[in-house]
């Protein structure tokens, strides 16, 4: 088997010489052939997406939306503010602190107003009214 594998490579590897090398098939005498330039083909350029090329001239101006939606931030973002670690920290705080306001009897930390009676019944106040007016001069 292995002496069959070898004469086979020898076989084929004579076979390539031979149509390698130049003297192995002359060519005919009677044929005009003649050599053309080489051509050389180049696949056309990628285009290249240039996101600064064109500017947008009009630039709104933020809205509400935008003043309180914020995203998921960037790695860059992450990285600029501490790292991963500090952003897990604070991610597990807000979630923390969403949980606790669903325990019974939690009360926000801003309480909502609400209005009181007046002081002073509507006799009181037009009695003060009357007692205020005092005249300016006799």
């Amino acid at each position: 088997m292995r002496t069959a594998c070898l004469a086979l490579l020898s076989a084929i590897a004579a076979n390539a010489a031979a149509q390698e090398s130049p003297d192995a098939a002359p060519p005919p005498a009677n044929v005009n052939a003649k050599t053309l330039d080489t051509v050389r083909v180049t696949a056309p350029r990628p285009e290249v997406l240039d996101l600064d090329r064109f500017r947008n001239p009009i630039e709104p101006q933020p809205t509400r939306f935008d003043r309180s939606m914020h995203g998921t931030p960037s790695l860059e973002e992450i990285g600029m503010n501490g790292g991963v670690i500090p952003f897990l920290i604070g991610y597990v705080a807000q979630k923390v602190a969403v949980e606790v306001k669903k325990v019974p009897g939690w009360k926000d930390r801003e309480q909502p107003a609400i209005a009181r009676p007046p002081p002073l019944t509507e006799a009181q106040m037009d009695r003060a009214v009357r007692l205020l007016e005092i005249p300016l001069s006799p």
